[in-house]
């Protein structure tokens, strides 16, 4: 934290969460606010209410200041959809595609647009508020170039080049270990996870011998005859679930990379980087707090244009 004059407001409004944070010009973070009023806990026109009740006192105390969001609050189940940008995108190309939104309150509302992408088959992917976090990342590791991977409910793996993001693909490994574990009958012999580790590393072995893509099916019933036979406790069943989906994940996500750059929360980087050792890829955490150095990034060629 620093008590620095703040300078405009940035939003990360997702699914399942709110952070916003009062920030300095040089990305400096004065104050940050965390809540549980996600997108999808909010209803249709009640959206400028929320906002303004959660950031309303930094702008009574500070005075007007731009605001500018990104994230789900962006997407066809939020406050506006806002229409993707196409890769390849980067800073400018997403700035541009920003869309105002109106408010009584706060006034011009900046809302950052999302990416899409299209596979070699035609199949569209799409990332809402990912994008910002690489632009943030490159911004604060001084880089251009490389694999991003950011990993959650639904964890993207983005190649960038020249400070576009050219490509990426979405895995839904956080969504499908929930589902399985909390809604299958893998969960019956779990326990509650143990902190020894060999469950987590058993799994990504055994995910780094998938041979064909229906392997992983047969890999993830495992999770209950492994525990049948006595071979994992069931303390260590959970974690083999869990480390089995995310080196399948990093399998097929670094494929053609000795490495990536891992944008995300503590836990699930110190995960993914344990993978990586198991895999031989060099996975590198990045700097805290990058979607409001990309959010500020995106509001300051916004202003400009």
């Amino acid at each position: 934290m620093t008590s620095g004059e703040p300078t405009a407001v940035c939003v990360d409004w997702g699914t399942s969460s709110f952070r916003a944070y009062l920030t300095q010009a040089d990305g400096a973070i004065v104050e940050r606010i965390e809540s549980p009023r996600g997108v999808l806990t909010v209803g249709k026109g009640e959206h400028e209410e929320v906002l303004a009740r959660l950031i309303g006192g930094w702008l009574a105390r500070s005075g007007p200041l731009p605001v500018v969001m990104a994230g789900m609050v962006g997407a066809r189940q939020g406050w506006v959809e806002a229409p993707y940008a196409k890769c390849p995108a980067g800073l400018p190309e997403i700035a541009a595609a920003i869309m105002t939104v109106n408010t009584r309150a706060m006034g011009a509302i900046g809302l950052a647009p999302g990416v899409c992408a299209f596979d070699r088959e035609g199949a569209p992917d799409v990332m809402r508020g990912e994008e910002t976090q690489i632009l943030g990342a490159l911004a604060a590791m001084g880089r251009a170039d490389g694999v991003f991977v950011l990993p959650g409910t639904h964890s993207k793996w983005a190649r960038v080049e020249s400070g576009r993001i050219m490509s990426f693909a979405t895995y839904m490994t956080g969504e499908v270990f929930a589902t399985l574990k909390d809604h299958s009958i893998l969960g019956r012999l779990m326990d509650a996870a143990s902190q020894d580790g060999a469950g987590f590393a058993e799994g990504v072995r055994a995910a780094s011998r998938l041979e064909r893509p229906g392997d992983v099916l047969h890999a993830i019933f495992m999770t209950r005859t492994l525990g049948l036979f006595d071979r994992l406790r069931p303390d260590q069943l959970s974690d083999y679930l869990s480390g089995l989906l995310i080196g399948a994940e990093l399998v097929s996500g670094a494929r053609g990379a000795q490495g990536a750059v891992v944008v995300g929360s503590a836990a699930l980087t110190a995960r993914y980087c344990a993978a990586g050792a198991i895999l031989g890829l060099a996975l590198e955490p990045a700097p805290d707090d990058c979607a409001p150095l990309g959010l500020l990034a995106l509001l300051a060629h916004w202003r400009r244009a």
